[in-house]
């Protein structure tokens, strides 16, 4: 045996071999060449072994390294989303500050508008007052003037006695002048027509057939009177405060910023809530997939939400138009009407639930009110007092003239009339 073919755990025998007699050389052990082969081969085991080892750790740290790579790369993309998730919150809260800003100055202006609107009314209220108490004390002074008047006529009438038919159509001058400027300045038909039939029974009681011409034109200005059509102030003032007391109760067109939804004129729905089984289970999943989706049709175009505050206003501000219309139907003002029942008919249309009935019965309303004139046309009562005047001063030209005469200017005064 070489010594390449020596390992460890077989002995050698190194004793110098004696000089004898050549002998056969001994046979190998076969358990000890088993042995050798053995071991020669367990370094190439070895190898194998750490070979495969580190295939084996090398496969593991390539897939950790691409896992790592791939967990990176998913960290990356999700802080890629966190930041334009974090941009489009800013420009939304930007937007939003934007918008908020903007809807305080929009607050700041309805405000100031509101309140010069309110001193406007304030300051109309106050010429209002006064103008009827203005009219009140000269309706007072009439009151004692005709008093004293119908006095001093009563005390002359005892004096002078039923022969003196002067004073009678004195009397009757003075009642059409009251009557001219009744309907002049006050529009008030009735107490004219009282005086234009006090005057006619003053020229009655005369009993002087040339009075006549004078009484048919009082009777054609009563009829003129009669036929005309003169609003009824108080009923158009009732309706257009009933209107005003109403309208906290309309329901608007859009739902408001921040607020819950109303049912319609406070009304709270009071549908008691049915036990849940299995049987009402397909029932009760309808009901809420139709409370979650809402179908609307909009053939216009959607108007902006108001806020809580702007609805405030926009009440105010329309029972404020309603007011002013009351205002000038006291005053007879036919453009201040209208002005302020368009714009109410106007917003009701812009803001407000046209299908709600309170809205759709109000819309009627003003529609109707606008249809009425406040300051219609009225007639012409004054050719009566003309016509007296006129011939109150014939008779007194005629008074030195001789009977002829006279009598032959009565008939040219009557075929001219």
């Amino acid at each position: 045996m070489s010594d390449e073919t020596e390992k460890e755990g077989v002995v050698i025998d190194v004793t110098p071999e004696q000089e004898e007699t050549p002998e056969e050389p001994p046979q190998p052990d076969p358990k000890s060449q088993k042995t050798s082969a053995a071991v020669a081969r367990l370094p190439l085991i070895i190898a194998v072994v750490a070979l495969l080892l580190v295939v084996g750790v090398a496969i593991a740290a390539f897939q950790y390294t691409r896992q790592a790579a791939d967990d990176l790369a998913a960290i990356n993309a999700r802080l890629t989303q966190s930041v334009q998730a974090q941009q489009a919150m800013e420009s939304q809260l930007a937007a939003a500050e934007a918008a908020a800003r903007e809807q305080v100055a929009r607050f700041t202006e309805q405000q100031a508008l509101v309140e010069e609107q309110q001193q406007t009314l304030a300051e109309a209220r106050e010429r209002f007052d006064r103008q009827e108490q203005l009219l009140d004390s000269e309706r007072l002074k009439m009151q004692q003037r005709e008093a004293e008047l119908r006095a001093s006529v009563a005390d002359v009438h005892r004096r002078v006695g039923a022969s003196g038919t002067q004073w009678l159509v004195a009397e009757a001058e003075y009642l059409m002048r009251v009557a001219n400027q009744r309907l002049a300045l006050a529009r008030d038909t009735e107490t004219t027509r009282s005086a234009l039939e006090l005057a006619d029974q003053r020229l009655r009681d005369t009993k002087d057939p040339g009075w006549n011409p004078v009484r048919d034109q009082l009777a054609r200005e009563i009829a003129a009177l009669d036929a005309a059509k003169v609003p009824d102030a108080a009923g158009l003032s009732a309706r257009l405060h009933a209107l005003a007391e109403q309208v906290p109760q309309m329901r608007l067109a859009n739902a408001t910023l921040g607020g819950t939804e109303r049912t319609p004129h406070g009304v709270e729905e009071a549908t008691p809530r049915q036990e849940r089984n299995w049987d009402t289970l397909l029932d009760d999943l309808w009901a809420g997939f139709k409370e979650t989706v809402r179908i609307r049709r909009n053939d216009k175009p959607v108007a902006a939400m108001l806020a809580p505050e702007q609805q405030y206003f926009l009440y105010e501000n329309l029972r404020l138009h309603l007011e002013s219309a009351r205002l000038a139907v006291v005053r007879a003002d036919r453009g201040l009407y209208r002005d302020s029942l368009n714009t109410v008919a106007s917003w009701i249309n812009s803001y407000f639930d046209t299908t709600d009935p309170l809205n759709r019965a109000t819309k009627k309303s003003v529609n109707e009110l606008l249809s009425i004139d406040v300051r219609p046309p009225l007639p012409e009562i004054s050719q009566s007092l003309r016509s007296l005047q006129m011939r109150r001063k014939l008779n007194a030209d005629l008074a030195g003239t001789p009977p002829a005469v006279a009598r032959e200017a009565i008939l040219r005064e009557e075929t001219a009339e």
